[in-house]
């Protein structure tokens, strides 16, 4: 049997200084993808009534001491909000961040075991029993080669591996550098470009994610796409 309408998902944020407005966009209009995600819509996404969704920032393992901000999967929009109030855009410039470290980290979050009677706010659910979606916010490129001893010395690749092994599926929102073009190539992944003619990266992002209206519609067909991946879980 397969559980329908039931989704992990992971906000993963870059939270270098120039991210502020991002996360501030974000906070300000979670409910609507919230809602969007709870009451499915007219394109018949079939609702997702059981989400937990937790935010993880990230900034460049080789050089930020706390580069990781985790927090635990939380079901309510309340303490999902709060978690994005939490995060600390700060350092990090517009050089590389460490985008694979914190994916390859993320997909190999452990995870409860099948049937599991309790929740892990630190884990992931079973892979046949939730959806497993990663969306990553960025307006910086990323590390080539992996730093974290669990991965040292590793490649976009062994991210890639680890992200189909433990079947996540991941939403990018990132500017158009080649290295986004490889990551979406990863099965089942969505890759939006934000770009602007004559804008940086940074400015992009900051456009991209002002404009309510616009921003909120991004919101909703991400919401979509979740519902969608929520329908068919992998076994």
């Amino acid at each position: 049997a397969k559980t329908r309408g039931v989704a992990d998902i992971v906000f993963l944020i870059d939270v270098s200084g120039s991210m502020a407005p991002c996360i501030d966009a974000l906070r300000k209009n979670i409910e609507v993808f919230i809602d969007s995600l709870s009451a499915g819509d007219a394109n018949n996404a079939a609702p997702v009534k059981d989400w937990r969704g937790r935010v993880i920032g990230y900034r460049d393992a080789e050089h930020d001491r706390d580069w990781f901000q985790d927090h635990p999967f939380v079901r309510d929009g309340v303490a999902l909000k709060a978690q994005l109030a939490n995060l600390r855009a700060e350092g990090g410039g517009d050089e590389p961040e460490s985008l694979l470290d914190a994916l390859y980290k993320v997909a190999t979050m452990e995870a409860t075991a099948k049937g599991a009677q309790s929740e892990d706010p630190s884990r992931w659910r079973y892979r046949s029993e939730a959806a497993r979606v990663v969306v990553v916010f960025t307006d910086a490129s990323f590390k080539e080669t992996l730093v974290v001893p669990e991965a040292k010395g590793g490649s976009l690749q062994d991210v890639a591996n680890v992200v189909m092994a433990n079947r996540i599926i991941l939403s990018l929102f990132a500017p158009n550098f080649e290295g986004y073009d490889r990551l979406s190539q990863i099965d089942k992944s969505e890759w939006e470009v934000v770009e602007y003619e004559g804008l940086s990266p940074q400015e992009a992002l900051q456009k991209f994610t002002s404009d309510p209206v616009n921003f909120r519609t991004t919101l909703k067909q991400l919401a979509a796409s979740v519902s969608k991946s929520a329908e068919t879980v992998a076994l």
